[in-house]
């Protein structure tokens, strides 16, 4: 009797444990064995992601191993990222846990777009990304859909250090008087939704003049949410291969509000009627 009581005791520790993980990180043992899960598209991604190549593993891309839960945030295979770039890394103000397909777009980013203009705007390249963070399982705010931040599918950059050690700043040099400042942050915002899907700065509401949200979000008809900078949004835009497929073009916000709205069912449980805007 007292052996079978010393084993009750010890399921009911892990599942507090599990429980307390999982309000701060992730535990397994709840995200996999039942409870909502991720998007198939998420996995394929991923995956595809991998296989190409886009990420190459290093001392500043460390792999993770699968991060599941609580509920169906997470990803598969996610990084632990301190710097980004292709060809010369650009250190982060803090570590930061991305999926494949964000390390790659973000790492695209900056070398085609943000460098390039720091050249332009200030003659010096861009040595720091301040960023407000990455992984967070929550909501959208004000909204029952999961946040793209809860699939380490988004980050929100609030800052680029220059080499002359000043940092630009998007809360103070959005409307700066200061030109150089706000077209660099106008031109690195509004070029963004050329590598990703979505793209939120002060000029699009009250929630993000702090910083430019950037995600991979799959939108319907392809669709891209492009509210970065005063530039246009692109023709047809890069999109990466890994995303080129029917699912980017069935794809809207998740389903039970859609639902009730009478939107029209697609795969993985999304709608094509409400859009997803982080």
């Amino acid at each position: 009797m007292a052996r079978i009581v010393s084993i009750m005791k010890r399921a009911l520790y892990l599942v507090l444990a599990c429980t307390v993980a999982g309000s701060v990180g992730g535990c397994s043992l709840f995200g996999s064995w039942w409870g909502p899960k991720r998007a198939a598209w998420r996995s394929k991604a991923e995956s595809a992601c991998l296989s190409s190549g886009a990420v190459v593993p290093g001392p500043d891309v460390r792999p993770m191993g699968e991060y599941d839960g609580p509920g169906a945030c997470g990803a598969d295979r996610p990084f632990k990222v301190t710097a980004v770039g292709k060809r010369q890394k650009v250190p982060l103000n803090k570590a930061t846990d991305l999926n494949c397909p964000m390390v790659a777009a973000v790492d695209d980013w900056l070398e085609r777009i943000v460098q390039p203009q720091a050249a332009a705007q200030f003659g010096q390249p861009v040595v720091g990304i301040e960023h407000m963070g990455s992984y967070s399982c929550r909501n959208i705010a004000g909204q029952r859909q999961m946040s793209e931040h809860s699939y380490m599918n988004a980050i929100d950059v609030s800052g680029f250090k220059l080499a002359d050690g000043r940092t630009v700043r998007v809360k103070s040099g959005w409307r700066s008087a200061d030109a150089s400042e706000a077209n660099f942050l106008r031109a690195v915002g509004g070029a963004a939704c050329e590598d990703f899907t979505t793209v939120l700065g002060p000029g699009s509401d009250a929630a993000h003049q702090d910083h430019l949200h950037f995600d991979l979000a799959r939108h319907s008809k392809g669709r891209r949410v492009c509210k970065g900078g005063d530039e246009p949004v692109p023709e047809g835009g890069r999109m990466f291969s890994f995303f080129k497929d029917r699912s980017v073009e069935i794809t809207g916000s998740i389903g039970d509000r859609a639902a009730r709205s009478g939107g029209t069912a697609l795969e993985d449980g999304w709608y094509a009627e409400d859009e997803v805007e982080e």
